[in-house]
């Protein structure tokens, strides 16, 4: 019996497949799949921040136990995006890298998909921020509201652009090989594992995920974080947009692609073969 995995290389032809169709998608289709991601994965910002600022007391008796309450929390909302059909902004690099490498699309197709993404997933995390955020009083109370105040200001306002652009990489190759990981297991339990594991990781490292920050940012200025519109784009967008699109273009993309693409390395064992019985049934 087989795993119902695909091996690395099948994940990987999936992905380019991915790739493709996003080259050729309608801009309003891609618009409105990105508001929607932004809109989900935001929502997992507000568990997020119910479940880690809810327990004042402990950032500072175990500050990592508050780290890990975020990291099992927040990826729920992208285990959602992906399970209903919708995008994020960070899939995007890691696609089109794959693309590129190959000569597929023009450019102006490329900077279609990555400026209408990013626009979208803003515009959604936007709505949860004002609309289910601030005007629905589900964060201004403390110690919610503080707590999201505390975590914008020092992962974004005291820390250095460089060290924000830093982890922003990590967490680009973490997302997108999350990504990878759910697209390459086929029952919803395995997807969901797989699609959690990688994000867990980084959020529990703070590393900074650009829609995440689209949201936490933007929500937590309306809170009185002390950050303006320009330093939201110059200290957060900024480097966390380009952090995350060359983690996941060069780490996952383009690593994939030239493993399994262009050195066609198909003839590796198949890890997978045997979990479940050892047949000849791979995924």
């Amino acid at each position: 019996m087989s795993s119902g995995a695909l091996s690395p290389g099948d994940a990987t032809e999936q992905l380019y497949q991915t790739g493709i169709h996003h080259l050729e998608e309608a801009t309003q289709l891609t618009f409105l799949k990105n508001v929607y991601g932004g809109l989900l994965l935001s929502f997992g910002g507000v568990f997020s921040i119910i479940a880690s600022a809810g327990c004042p007391g402990l950032e500072e008796s175990n500050p990592g136990l508050v780290r890990m309450l975020q990291g099992i929390t927040f990826p729920v909302g992208l285990v959602i995006v992906y399970f209903v059909g919708a995008e994020l902004f960070t899939g995007y690099p890691m696609w089109l890298a794959m693309t590129a490498l190959q000569r597929k699309g023009r450019p102006v197709e490329y900077v279609r998909g990555l400026v209408v993404s990013w626009l979208g997933n803003l515009v959604g995390a936007l709505l949860v921020a004002t609309f289910f955020s601030c005007l629905s009083n589900t964060l201004t109370e403390e110690p919610y509201r503080s707590g999201l105040v505390a975590e914008v200001t020092e992962d974004i306002v005291d820390a250095g652009w460089g060290v924000i652009f830093l982890r922003a990489v990590a967490c680009g190759i973490l997302v997108t090989l999350a990504m990878f990981m759910g697209t390459q297991n086929g029952d919803g339990i395995s997807k969901a594992l797989g699609l959690h594991l990688p994000f867990f990781l980084a959020t529990t490292a703070r590393f900074p995920h650009t829609v995440k920050y689209m949201y936490y940012a933007s929500a937590g200025m309306m809170m009185g974080a002390p950050l303006s519109v320009g330093g939201f784009l110059w200290k957060c967008m900024l480097p966390i947009t380009l952090g995350n699109t060359i983690g996941g273009a060069v780490f996952t993309g383009a690593y994939n692609w030239w493993v399994f693409m262009y050195c066609e390395d198909q003839k590796a064992p198949d890890r997978f073969e045997g979990l479940d019985g050892g047949s000849d049934g791979g995924a």
